[in-house]
């Protein structure tokens, strides 16, 4: 049985769980696994039903080799022909033990040597699942990374195997209690959507991108990964004036936030004097959009939580609302006098000539000057090392850092993050799994740090309350909101050691690692 999880906040509370209904989770560990799946040339195993794979698993070294049949699945529910054999690392079939499934690839392969398809990643919690004292089965609980010629990809996944003691009447009670989670039933297997994703690349490269290389000049790589995020802030500017799609409005201060992003990495490889304009006006407009959104956040936080409160009416948070609103009102109208001012369209125009103008504003070795890094291959390392030491340091102060240190280590870790993906075309594989784990624990953070504003600002609502009574209804509704508020921040506090542990374990480590040694 197997399903995924679209919403990495189902993923979360799906890890906490100690109980599905009348059955228990027992966490049994964690593990770290490397998929290599292999074919023919022409694949013939493919051809006849079949996958190879080589299992890696980092923790005890093993290797093991399986060879799936990609039978039907009916719904989550999967049935399939599978032999496994342990074979010794980085062997060939030649060298395999005797087994079912050496017999199968040496027959359908004739002889041809095996090439690798792709590689998938995987982070799987294991739970052992248990009713009355009988094994049910085990639960995985997947984080999946695929890199397939510059596509990557993250997915969460959760599967049940039962147990020689477990039936199918506890596989459909299981189904049961989790269909409350509203996951998405998978017919497919791992294989055959990463499958998907290698044939379509393949078909697409004559469309795709220019890649960042190596071998190119930083100062002009940045100013493709610049130019690429210009055009997406441009893209939403038109649904930010309208303002009927927040997300709009959301789009593009992301784009605004990585172009900044970007400039802090190359600056130094321009002139001063070229870029400091740039950098103030996306300062300034990434300032009045972020005043617009954030208040965006608390109105839809406030929307959706109304009805996990016990109130006497859906309407009790509306003053409270009407106030954000209000607020929000004010923080649009000062966007869109900033969207239509000379200053702003001056900028454009200037910003996109700067862009389009390969060579322009790039700073040049004054005569007697030491040679200097220029090249991504020789400056990246570097900043990769250099960011994660800066996250990694927060390691010794996590336990009992403050609200504001845990903002500014979310801060630290959306530097690294970006990082990894302006330049994840230069670099080696991992690229997918280690920015997951940067964006999980960026999320947590997130969450972390508006739960603390919306807090601060229900405290401030309540307190002028005190000077300006209010209703009764009302003040019981922005109290009980606060209550939720605190459990779950409380709640992230608690939890989050775990998104932190993926990104200071040494796999994490080796994947930087990995991907700087491609350079």
């Amino acid at each position: 049985m197997k399903y995924t999880v679209t919403d990495p906040t189902v993923f979360a509370v799906l890890l906490e769980l100690q109980t599905l209904g009348t059955y228990g989770l027992r966490p049994k560990g964690e593990r770290h696994l490397i998929d290599h799946y292999l074919d023919t040339p022409n694949r013939d195993l493919l051809r006849d039903g079949y996958a190879c794979r080589l299992r890696e698993d980092e923790a005890d070294g093993r290797w093991v080799l399986t060879v799936k049949g990609l039978g039907k699945a009916d719904g989550a529910m999967h049935r399939r022909e599978e032999h496994e054999s342990e074979i010794l690392p980085n062997t060939t079939p030649a060298e395999w033990p005797e087994s079912p499934a050496r017999e199968i690839v040496t027959r359908l392969s004739e002889g041809q040597a095996l090439v690798e398809l792709f590689t998938l990643c995987q982070h799987r919690a294991c739970r052992a699942v248990d009713h009355n004292d009988r094994a049910v089965g085990m639960l995985s609980l997947d984080t999946v990374g695929v890199e397939i010629d510059g596509h990557q990809a993250v997915t969460h996944e959760i599967e049940l195997e039962l147990t020689a003691t477990g039936t199918v009447d506890d596989l459909q009670a299981i189904r049961a209690e989790l269909l409350s989670y509203r996951l998405e039933a998978q017919s497919k297997s791992k294989f055959e959507r990463a499958l998907a994703i290698l044939d379509d690349a393949s078909t697409g490269s004559a469309t795709k991108k220019k890649r960042i290389r190596a071998n190119e000049p930083v100062a002009e790589a940045g100013r493709r990964i610049l130019h690429s995020h210009f055009l997406r802030m441009l893209a939403n500017e038109d649904g930010t004036r309208k303002g009927k799609d927040i997300e709009a409005l959301h789009d593009m201060r992301v784009a605004t936030r990585r172009q900044r992003a970007i400039f802090r990495i190359v600056a130094s490889h321009f002139k001063r004097t070229t870029v400091r304009a740039f950098r103030d006006e996306l300062r300034t407009l990434a300032g009045r959009l972020g005043a617009v959104r954030d208040l965006d956040v608390l109105i839809e936080a406030a929307k959706d939580n109304r009805v996990s409160l016990d109130v006497v009416t859906p309407e009790a948070l509306a003053p409270l609302l009407d106030e954000w609103r209000k607020k929000r009102s004010i923080a649009r109208d000062e966007l869109l006098t900033y969207l239509n001012s000379d200053v702003y369209r001056t900028f454009i125009e200037r910003y996109k000539v700067f862009l389009s103008s390969t060579g322009v504003g790039v700073k040049e070795a004054a005569p007697g000057d030491s040679l200097q890094p220029s090249l991504v291959r020789d400056i990246l390392p570097a900043q990769i090392w250099n960011h994660y030491g800066r996250v990694r340091a927060y390691d010794t102060v996590l336990g009992q850092a403050s609200i504001e240190t845990l903002h500014a280590l979310r801060i630290e870790g959306k530097r690294l993050r970006y990082l990894l993906e302006f330049f994840s075309d230069a670099l080696g594989p991992g690229r997918a799994e280690a920015i997951e784990a940067m964006v999980a624990l960026q999320d947590h953070l997130g969450e972390l740090r508006d739960s603390d504003v919306t807090i601060r600002l229900l405290r401030d609502y309540l307190m002028r309350g005190a000077q300006t009574p209010l209703s009764p209804v009302v003040a019981d509704s922005v109290g009980g909101y606060l209550k939720i508020k605190l459990a779950r921040l409380r709640t992230l506090q608690r939890t989050l050691k775990r998104p932190w542990r993926r990104v200071t374990r040494k796999r994490f480590r080796k994947l930087l690692a990995r991907m700087v040694a491609e350079l």
